[in-house]
């Protein structure tokens, strides 16, 4: 909880409501769509402006708290607790250039605000199925559209330029000419590289769609299921479509001849006449009895119709996966873990057809354009419920593994997918590393890592880098033996930190208080003469400012040493004795001996001096 000067100090910089968790409005301002996660941040800070977004981001830096964005929350990940959530519902205009054929759109905007401002002039995007959705998050996910996903391909893949908040608290427009590697990383990469405050994106000129739905009883899934996997199997790029096993309980909003029963759902999307994309679906009608048949010609701005998703808030649990082909024997396994004999406790088991321009290679982070189709399941219920469930859809994806390319759809990924081999699955491998390495530059200290999260890189430090760190800490170990060698009077410490013909010289030191010390060579006759001199005494050395330059397997060393020197069993009372205190520079060569380093010559001067000198005299 934040202290009221600094929520006031913060306060005074946003536009917006700036709310901790003892405020009125602050539970209502954190509530996502998916209510299986629940935010309970640090504070929270409802953007209303660019500038804003960048205080936020710079205040959670400062004090190196995580930042989470916000827009409609229909993704569940980590929870935003102790950390600094910014929403951004606030931030929600947008406009169309028809000349250009583009829209730009800030950080709250949803898809059916951007289908009222585009359909009028007879264009539209790559929209989702669900106008409530927000769209820079679809995006920024990828974004899999079942209306034109097939003709024109990935959302992302036609994003012309982003503004966006980084680590550092910057605003930053960014396209493919400005900063290519942000721009790529960002169309993909979720919310991992900063907060996206808008975007620009393409549109494309269409009306109307051929579009709508075909409902079946659940006893007919299997001949449904095959009829779709010849359908796709031979689908121009015009026809966009998936496949839902329903289990959708008796709850407001569900259609009476869906609740309570096992039905199955194929949406239909084609951009082509009439009469063609009656004869593609001709197929799937002969399949079946239908119970409803929605498909004919459908205004774009209807789009919603095709899927109709929920509008209310709820709990919702979700797990994907990709899958390369739908064999007949893919079918029969799905049939088999959600068919009309499994006892299922998830809602709906989607699959979307991927394929045509959702495979084309493009400039961008979004991954496994190889794939045919996306596996959605879906379990919608109090989060306690959640547990069988996401047992029962791992279970699902591991039947459907044979036929899985091993990828995920990252809007398709939920709380339970957070961990490295999760997040890493959404992308290829090398995409994912490189990601990691933009990351670095970008939020080093991984900021934004409330979400599917890319670490950054961690890179391994160069050999030569390594081998002078360590060669610094074995230096220092010397220097450490020996005056450890001397304070505890322990010959063999003293003797491991010299080189056989070691040279000590304490002349320059010893001078200048008065005392007459000779040099002393070689190492038995140092630890002959320092060790009767010194060893009885209560002493203490410590170490300070060592400064090495290493040569190959030799080094030079200056550093300070002050040396505090009682009388025998004295030092604990130093009212009642005489003391020696020394503040020596200490001039030393040493010597590589394996991963060890001895001193081979020591020189000791003196920087000053207090206390009697003659407490230092041998047999004092």
């Amino acid at each position: 909880m934040l202290d009221s000067p600094t929520r006031a100090a913060l306060a005074a910089q946003i536009t917006g409501p700036v709310l901790g968790p003892e405020d009125e409005g602050f539970a209502a301002e954190c509530a996502p769509f998916n209510l299986a996660v629940s935010h309970r941040p640090h504070v929270v800070v409802g953007a209303a402006t660019d500038a804003d977004v960048q205080v936020a981001v710079r205040f959670a830096a400062q004090r190196r708290l995580p930042v989470a964005v916000m827009a409609t929350g229909h993704q569940a990940t980590l929870p935003a607790d102790d950390a600094v959530l910014i929403t951004t519902h606030r931030m929600a205009q947008v406009s169309i250039d028809p000349t250009s054929r583009t829209a730009r759109v800030t950080a709250g905007a949803r898809w059916q605000q951007v289908m009222d401002a585009a359909t009028p002039f007879g264009l539209a995007p790559l929209n989702g199925s669900s106008p409530l959705v927000g769209v820079i998050g679809y995006t920024l996910g990828g974004g899999l559209s079942p209306t034109m996903g097939r003709a024109h391909g990935w959302a992302a893949d036609h994003v012309t330029s982003l503004e966006v908040v980084t680590a550092d608290g910057e605003l930053r427009l960014v396209d493919a000419t400005s900063d290519p590697d942000l721009f790529w990383a960002l169309c993909g990469g979720k919310s991992n590289f900063g907060v996206v405050t808008a975007m620009e994106f393409a549109l494309f000129p269409v009306d109307e769609l051929w579009a709508g739905g075909l409902f079946f009883d659940g006893d007919d899934a299997a001949a449904v299921l095959h009829a779709y996997a010849q359908v796709t199997s031979e689908a121009p790029d015009e026809l966009s479509s998936s496949i839902a096993l329903l289990r959708l309980p008796a709850l407001p909003g569900v259609p009476d001849f869906l609740a309570g029963r096992f039905a199955v759902h194929v949406r239909i999307s084609c951009l082509g006449p009439a009469a063609e994309a009656a004869r593609l679906v001709a197929p799937l009608r002969a399949a079946a009895p239908v119970l409803v048949d929605t498909l004919g010609p459908m205004p774009y701005a209807s789009f919603a119709q095709i899927h109709n998703d929920p509008t209310d808030p709820a709990p919702f649990m979700e797990r994907t996966a990709m899958l390369r082909s739908l064999s007949a024997e893919a079918v029969e396994e799905l049939l088999a873990a959600a068919g009309p004999t499994a006892d299922c406790p998830l809602h709906f088991v989607e699959l979307r057809h991927l394929g045509g321009a959702l495979a084309r290679p493009a400039d961008n982070a979004v991954g496994h354009r190889d794939a045919q189709f996306a596996l959605w399941a879906v379990g919608v219920g109090a989060p306690d419920a959640f547990a069988p469930m996401n047992a029962y859809a791992d279970a699902l994806l591991q039947r459907m593994r044979p036929w899985s390319t091993g990828g995920r759809y990252l809007n398709f990924m939920a709380a339970q997918d957070i961990a490295v081999s999760d997040v890493s699955a959404a992308y290829e491998e090398g995409d994912y590393r490189r990601l990691r390495s933009i990351k670095r530059r970008f939020d080093p200290h991984n900021l934004f890592r409330l979400n599917h999260n890319i670490p950054p890189e961690e890179r391994p430090m160069p050999d030569d880098r390594l081998q002078l760190l360590l060669d610094h800490a074995a230096i220092a170990d010397a220097l450490h033996r020996y005056t450890a060698g001397l304070d505890h009077g322990d010959a063999d410490l003293l003797a491991s930190s010299l080189t056989e013909d070691a040279m000590v010289d304490l002349t320059p030191a010893t001078s200048k208080i008065g005392l007459d010390f000779p040099a002393l060579k070689p190492r038995d006759t140092i630890v002959g003469t320092l060790i009767p001199a010194v060893g009885p005494l209560d002493t203490s050395h410590v170490i300070s400012n060592i400064r090495a330059s290493v040569d190959g397997d030799t080094a030079h060393v200056n550093c300070y040493a002050m040396a505090q020197h009682y009388l025998p069993h004295e030092g604990p009372k130093p009212d009642r004795t005489r003391h020696a205190l020394m503040m020596n520079r200490y001039d030393a060569d040493l010597t590589r001996d394996g991963s060890t380093w001895r001193i081979s010559r020591l020189t000791i001067d003196n920087a000053w001096f207090e206390g009697d000198e003659t407490v230092l005299l041998p047999g004092d």
